[in-house]
């Protein structure tokens, strides 16, 4: 009987992919699993890679790129497993033990329906929008003004966008990117929102699964190394995606707030001009190209928010 499904959404990530799946067999420990790769409709030689390298992957082939949710949908579709978990092709499993004692917690939890670990950069940096809470103005309102930064106990932010975190943690939501969830729960829940083709589709239904009752679990012990964005077309486009993201943040915002999205707006405004000033600041101080290049990125979230000002919201 197979315990864990592992589901894997693949687009353009050959050598990753091929990394990804390599680590995955080596660390699975005792779980019985299987794996399935969905691969939407990729330029490269990954369903070759798999077809000669992993032989026992089961693949679904898209014939074009249907989105990371309809895709996920997919495989979950197809899945035996008694515990689902969704895999971005460049999160890197390297603890042998990691997912025999994640399978573990989420089997002794039975309230559970969803959690997650904390994701870092190859450096070892923590890389927020691993978790997060409900989009409501207080969560929004901490985010942007640094306040569940300085005081992450005290004010619930979005994000968790801080090192403290270090034990068990009830969350809202858990990135795709790496989830585990318990498959039982989906008759009542629902999957994925099909209507949301990339970014942000996780904290709508992390939000979605709590609100029927499960609890939602950040898990800040067990690490995962992701590379955030590796697809060839991801770094090609860069920043039209990141405004993607914010445009879809916006709009789940407004889904679960229909009548405050000024609110959010004028937030997201103040927040995205301070962090372009202080990075900004960082840079003339320091001379840390890093810094230059974030202070961009902000200014161009500032002025990509501000001109959405009051418009309507695609809900």
């Amino acid at each position: 009987m197979i315990k864990l499904s592992i589901i894997i959404v693949n687009w353009n990530t050959e050598k990753i992919l091929r990394k990804c799946l390599s680590l995955l067999l080596k660390n699975i420990g005792n779980i019985s699993y299987e794996i399935i790769v969905i691969d939407n409709a990729s330029a490269d030689k990954s369903v070759a890679m798999i077809e000669k390298n992993f032989p026992d992957v089961k693949i679904i082939r898209n014939r074009e790129n249907i989105g990371f949710s309809r895709a996920n949908n997919a495989g979950i579709r197809e899945a035996k497993g008694d515990f689902l978990l969704l895999l971005n092709p460049d999160c890197f499993i390297e603890d042998g033990a990691l997912l025999e004692k994640w399978f573990e917690f989420m089997s002794l939890h039975a309230d559970t329906g969803m959690s997650g670990c904390k994701l870092v950069f190859p450096d070892g940096r923590h890389q927020v929008g691993d978790a997060g809470h409900k989009p409501s103005f207080s969560t929004a309102l901490n985010y942007y003004l640094f306040l569940s930064k300085i005081f992450p106990f005290f004010f619930k932010g979005l994000f968790l966008n801080s090192e403290k975190y270090e034990e068990e943690t009830e969350v809202d939501w858990i990135c795709g990117a790496a989830c585990m969830v318990r498959k039982s729960i989906l008759s009542k829940t629902g999957l994925l929102d099909e209507n949301i083709f990339m970014f942000s589709e996780d904290i709508e239904w992390g939000c979605r699964i709590k609100a029927s009752g499960f609890k939602v679990y950040y898990l800040p012990f067990f690490k995962i190394t992701h590379l955030q964005g590796s697809s060839i077309n991801m770094q090609d486009n860069r920043t039209r995606f990141s405004f993607l993201w914010l445009e879809n943040l916006r709009n789940i915002y407004a889904h679960f707030n229909k009548h405050s999205l000024i609110f959010y707006d004028i937030t997201a405004v103040t927040g995205f001009l301070l962090r372009f000033l202080m990075y900004y600041l960082i840079f003339l101080f320091t001379g840390n190209k890093m810094k230059k290049d974030k202070a961009i990125r902000m200014g161009k979230c500032f002025i990509f928010t501000l001109r959405n000002i009051c418009k309507p919201a695609n809900i």
